[in-house]
């Protein structure tokens, strides 16, 4: 005689399980997506800040290594055929680096200049800016062949970038989440957090 099996699998979720599920989705949600904004930036921060840091490091490379200038500008256009330097754009609105050896230091010409070494688009996230502090460098660095930051009457070209989000200079908990980009007299350029260097944000 056979026995007959009773299921008893369930085949669904109950209303109290489900509920429990959307409770803490709405947790994880409430906490993580705050922390994951504030992840990505920071990042974009980073990002920005690297990417000014890199063409001026390679300019002033290759204006030693091939014993010419080599010029980082704003740009409005830095992706156009050809790009041009800006004195009215904002730093943050892009940049090129190039072998600046027609003699006009700070104004890219494609028939009489060289190569262009970096074309940065623009930088990413909220509101962000890049502000020099010093009038020297505000619309342009150039290197001369021994890697000194000179403009075209060799007056001494440094300072610092400050690059701003939308949070400004210092989070709601104190810490500074703005970035700087400094260049000293001798060409040495390194990024920083420190509050002193970086003084403000718009």
């Amino acid at each position: 005689m056979g026995m007959k099996t009773k299921l008893h699998d369930s085949l669904g979720y109950t209303l109290i399980e489900l509920m429990t599920v959307v409770a803490v989705l709405a947790i994880v949600l409430t906490v993580g997506v705050p922390q994951l904004n504030i992840y990505f930036q920071g990042n974009r921060m980073v990002s920005n800040t690297n990417d000014l840091v890199s063409a001026l490091q390679i300019a002033r490379s290759e204006a030693i290594k091939q014993g010419t200038r080599a010029t980082v500008c704003k740009s409005s256009n830095p992706t156009a055929t050809p790009p041009a330097c800006s004195t009215t754009a904002g730093w943050e609105d892009g940049w090129i680096a190039f072998i600046d050896n027609d003699g006009i230091v700070g104004s890219y010409s494609s028939a009489n200049d060289g190569d262009l070494l970096r074309v940065y688009e623009g930088v990413s996230g909220n509101l962000v800016t890049v502000t020099p502090q010093d009038a020297s460098i505000a619309d342009f660095v150039s290197f001369t062949s021994r890697g000194v930051p000179k403009t075209a009457v060799g007056a001494t070209q440094s300072g610092v970038f400050s690059i701003c989000d939308d949070r400004g200079l210092k989070n709601a908990a104190g810490n500074v989440v703005a970035r700087g980009v400094s260049l000293n007299a001798a060409g040495r350029v390194r990024s920083t957090r420190l509050e002193s260097k970086i003084v403000s944000c718009p």
